[in-house]
Parts: C-alpha cells; sequence; structure tokens
C-alpha cells in the first residue's frame, strides 16, 4: 500500500492538531488545528538562515508526525 504523506509551507492552516515533523532537521513541534504553520526554530527552515532547499517560506516542510 502506498502512503502519501501530505507536507505543508509557513503559513498553511494547520488542519488537525497533533504533532508535526520538520522534513531538513526532524525537529518536532506541536501545533494546533487552525493555526498557521511557522517557521522551524530549530533549523529555520522557511527563511534565508534554513538549510539548502529550505530558505524559500513556500517550500514546503512540515508533515504531521504520527
Amino acid at each position: 500500500m502506498l502512503t502519501i504523506q501530505v507536507l505543508y509551507a509557513i503559513g498553511d492552516v494547520v488542519p488537525e492538531d497533533g504533532m508535526y515533523l520538520c522534513v531538513p532537521c526532524s525537529f518536532v513541534q506541536e501545533f494546533k488545528a487552525g493555526e498557521l504553520f511557522t517557521t522551524c526554530i530549530a533549523c529555520y527552515a522557511g527563511t534565508s538562515m534554513g538549510p539548502e532547499d529550505y530558505t524559500d517560506e513556500h517550500v514546503d516542510f512540515w508533515e504531521k508526525y504520527a
């Protein structure tokens, strides 16, 4: 069975309460439904100081952590 992982970018609306993983650095952060995803506080993904390939705020990098 193929599992498709949905990724989210800064400013996307959090679909459900839970823990979300930053793909570039594996930091896990809690978000509540209705909030907006933010930059990663551990690696600054989504900013000019983020890891290579994750310096644009429009890049999807948050994923639901099961």
